[in-house]
């Protein structure tokens, strides 16, 4: 499920923190992570998976079993424009809290081993931090995955949703740990804000007469 939020209101709602014509794209559509040498390649532009580079044509990560262990793998290319947030440029990838930033000064790395992805081994929800090359406008953007592991070494593993902003600001995770925010739930808040200002057009529209006797 692709959701396309084009409206400045839901951009401040993500807590973007770019412009006020920025657009953050978001994915609720689970993808089973198969504790395989492949894994599963994710295209984060498109959303398309598969088990394959082939089948997924433009893939940015591919989740996949070191050694039964979760791992992380990026496309390389173009050089320097994939990776996920970590605490260096060799890793560990960092499993980050809601309210984190990721943007161009966030430090990022494509290191493939297993050990980069061990805080997201441990059973529970998590938040990935990422940039990837996005081939629809040759720009690199910046958003955050969440995943579910149900498992000591990070198996059975989901991917449960991204989103990401695709003018390449920064954008902030919301302060729902662990969820990427579902389209009906900002349609009805943004139906919400809607009401709001109709509601203070009208009150600013209103003209009271006074009038005088002499």
């Amino acid at each position: 499920m692709k959701a396309t939020f084009l409206t400045a209101a839901t951009a401040a709602l993500l807590m973007s923190a770019s412009s006020a014509t920025a657009t953050v794209v978001v994915f609720s559509t689970p993808i089973n992570v198969p504790n395989t040498f492949a894994g599963v390649y994710v295209n984060l532009l498109t959303g398309a998976s598969g088990i394959t580079p082939a089948a997924v044509p433009g893939w940015d990560i591919d989740l996949w079993g070191n050694a039964n262990n979760l791992a992380f793998f990026f496309n390389g290319t173009p050089a320097s424009s994939s990776g996920g947030v970590a605490g260096s440029t060799t890793g560990p990838y960092l499993d980050l809290a809601p309210g984190a930033v990721v943007s161009a000064g966030s430090t990022f790395s494509a290191v493939t081993a297993s050990l980069a992805a061990a805080a997201f081994q441990a059973p529970g929800n998590h938040i990935l931090g990422f940039r990837f090359f996005n081939e629809s406008t040759n720009a690199i953007n910046y958003g955050y995955m969440t995943t579910t592991s149900e498992g000591a070494n990070g198996f059975p593993h989901t991917i449960t949703g991204w989103a990401f902003e695709n003018n390449g600001g920064a954008i902030t995770i919301p302060s729902v740990s662990g969820a990427v925010p579902e389209p009906a739930t900002w349609a009805m808040m943004l139906m919400g804000f809607g009401a709001i200002g109709w509601a203070m057009r009208r009150r600013r529209a209103t003209t009271v007469r006074v009038s005088y006797s002499t």
